[in-house]
């Protein structure tokens, strides 16, 4: 079945400012704290549209990373670095420790190796989803960017896994189509596949939870989230308080699984999908923005409603990059 390639990438990158934007009122709640605040999600958005008052730092550095390839007509580590550097100007909103920090020194030409952070965080994973576009039919590039876009802010194996993974993700989404069923055991081998080289503790880990996605069928989401959300936490960053209780931990690997885990659990609806991650607890406007483009890549741009794309700011250039970084694609790859 002929795939709309240019739907799947106006999908992906919309739907990570969407994502972004719906979950940054949320964040640092618990689960349940967030679903008190209302009985329908959709009645709540449409009754608050000022709570929702834009993307953050996961949607600025997702649109830097683009316009990189762009200028430099693909992945090229000095032009990221120059439009990472562009960032600090913006300025950031609500920035990520481990971003901001490294990002700063790379706007100092601090090269980038010392400039790297060792966070773990799921910084990389949120913006790497133009590199799972443009790169969607030569997964050995993908992997090889996807690490090097990554390991300039983060040196933690974790984050660069992270990154691999979802842009693995967002490769393989957008040459699916929702009418064909959908394989969640071939999507999981794929993504483990793609991290066969990285260090042998963390992707040990990070395979015996993606194999744990196999067999999500019968689990609820809340009862997931108690399961998966602080995967790979070690103290001081583990949450003891937050035991047994739903939410999203910002370290990657937690991110990354509760993300994709949410993804496979809303595989027949858009809005199921994006409503879920956004209201998941913790880390919302991240799993929004990685969740996001996971659902974008499947989904399209033309499944998500209008009332919703609404809320985005900066739309028509989000689009309009969406339409750029198409282009190259289609120049190389089509």
């Amino acid at each position: 079945m002929k795939i709309d390639y240019l739907d799947k990438f106006k999908g992906t990158l919309l739907s990570v400012a969407l994502g972004d934007t719906l979950g940054r009122p949320f964040e640092g709640k618990l689960m349940d704290e967030i679903h008190q605040k209302f009985d329908n999600i959709e009645d709540y958005i449409k009754l608050n549209k000022k709570l929702f008052k834009g993307y953050t730092d996961d949607t600025q550095l997702t649109l830097h990373l683009l316009k990189s390839l762009l200028q430099g007509k693909g992945f090229n580590i000095e032009y990221l670095i120059s439009e990472f550097a562009k960032w600090i100007d913006d300025p950031p909103i609500n920035p990520g420790y481990g971003s901001l920090t490294a990002i700063k020194k790379l706007k100092y030409n601090i090269p980038w190796q010392k400039a790297a952070t060792t966070s773990g965080g799921n910084g990389t994973a949120m913006r790497v989803s133009p590199l799972g576009l443009l790169y969607s039919m030569d997964l050995n590039t993908l992997i090889d960017t996807a690490r090097k876009s990554s390991i300039i802010t983060h040196s933690n194996p974790a984050a660069t896994s992270a990154a691999i993974i979802i842009a693995r993700a967002v490769a393989f989404l957008v040459n699916k189509t929702t009418k064909i069923k959908f394989s969640i055991n071939e999507f999981i081998d794929k993504l483990i596949l793609s991290i066969s080289h990285i260090e042998p503790t963390i992707r040990e880990e990070f395979v015996e939870n993606l194999e744990k996605l196999k067999h999500i069928t019968n689990i609820p989401i809340k009862s997931g989230l108690i399961k998966f959300s602080q995967i790979g936490v070690k103290p001081p960053y583990f949450l003891e308080q937050y035991l047994g209780k739903a939410f999203i931990h910002p370290y990657a690997m937690s991110t990354t699984i509760c993300s994709l885990f949410i993804f496979l659990k809303n595989l027949q609806s858009y809005k199921g999908c994006i409503f879920s991650l956004v209201t998941a607890g913790g880390d919302t406007d991240t799993a929004g923005a990685i969740g996001g483009s996971l659902a974008g890549a499947y989904y399209g741009f033309s499944h998500i409603p209008n009332e919703l794309t609404g809320l985005v700011n900066n739309k028509k250039t989000i689009l309009s990059l969406s339409e750029e970084l198409y282009n190259l694609f289609r120049k190389k790859y089509l």
